[in-house]
């Protein structure tokens, strides 16, 4: 198994190398955490586990979906690791922290472990701090907004797959998507803010952070995703009315996220810009929130 070890990452010592490939002898599991060289590393193999049959219907019916709705071109274990690999890189090229690739051979990247996850940080505050779990789904949003600025699309945005370190600074991993390949630049970008918003509108405890969070990533986002953003929630919502009458019957979770997003997308997209008070953008306020670990 060839190594290499990416830009910017920390080489594994010998001992550790030997440690890594015991486990990968040993260990099945498609995620994995292990203590080598001192410390907790993420080993993530894209080699065990069949595609989803989910991914595989969505990709043959690509074609005959909109763009908006195409699947992530398909490749092999090895070109999964890639794609995740150079994603990072083009996210840490832009100022948004990735887990540092430690080592990477074939279909397996070793990851450093990093700040704590968002969802984890949001499981934390809903009950201890109400208040700071609506701040941190506003700054969440205000966070993809920098990241669709900065003319990147992260394909799955989702709390887990964000990190927020104790200065405010967020980043991001788990780049298995990327639909930017398959569509526009601009129409990847809208698809990640429907599948964000369908996390927060869930989350949401409150009636206004929805709008908030909305605002929050308007400000921050190039204006060119909104008409992107306008087509594909009118296409989505052709599909509300039958979600609607699915959901009292046994709507799954992922379908009643969708139809409670796109409800609420298509009506702050009516409502038009919504401009935030000063300071109320989502902007870091570590001390409101919480320090992360």
């Amino acid at each position: 198994m060839a190594a290499r070890i990416d830009d910017g990452g920390d080489a594994l010592s010998p001992e550790g190398m030997e440690r890594l490939l015991r486990l990968l002898a040993t260990q099945p599991r498609r995620l994995s955490f292990a203590e080598i060289d001192g410390r907790t590393v993420w080993i993530k193999r894209f080699d065990t586990e069949r595609r989803p049959l989910a991914k595989r219907l969505h990709a043959l019916a690509s074609p005959l979906l909109p763009s908006a709705l195409h699947a992530s071109p398909n490749v092999d274990a090895a070109g999964a690791a890639m794609r995740e690999a150079r994603k990072a890189a083009s996210f840490n090229a832009a100022g948004f922290p990735t887990p540092a690739i430690l080592w990477r051979g074939g279909a397996v990247l070793v990851l450093a472990e990093v700040s704590e996850i968002v969802q984890k940080m949001l499981g934390r505050l809903r009950e201890a701090d109400p208040a700071g779990h609506e701040d941190l789904l506003v700054e969440m949003a205000a966070a993809l907004g920098r990241v669709h600025a900065a003319g990147l699309c992260h394909g799955r945005p989702h709390p887990r797959d964000m990190f927020r370190r104790a200065d405010g600074t967020w980043g991001y991993l788990d780049f298995e998507e990327e639909p930017e390949a398959a569509m526009p630049l601009a129409t990847a970008q809208a698809r990640d803010v429907w599948v964000l918003f369908m996390q927060i509108v869930a989350r949401a405890q409150h009636e206004d952070t929805g709008a908030r969070a909305f605002a929050a990533w308007r400000a921050e986002a190039p204006a060119g995703i909104v008409p992107e953003l306008r087509k594909a929630v009118s296409r989505l919502a052709l599909a509300l009315p039958g979600l609607r009458l699915l959901r009292p019957v046994g709507l799954g979770k992922d379908g009643r996220n969708l139809l409670d997003a796109i409800a609420f997308l298509r009506s702050a997209l009516r409502a038009g810009p919504n401009p935030l008070p000063a300071g109320a953008a989502g902007k870091p306020n570590p001390d409101r929130i919480g320090t992360p670990t």
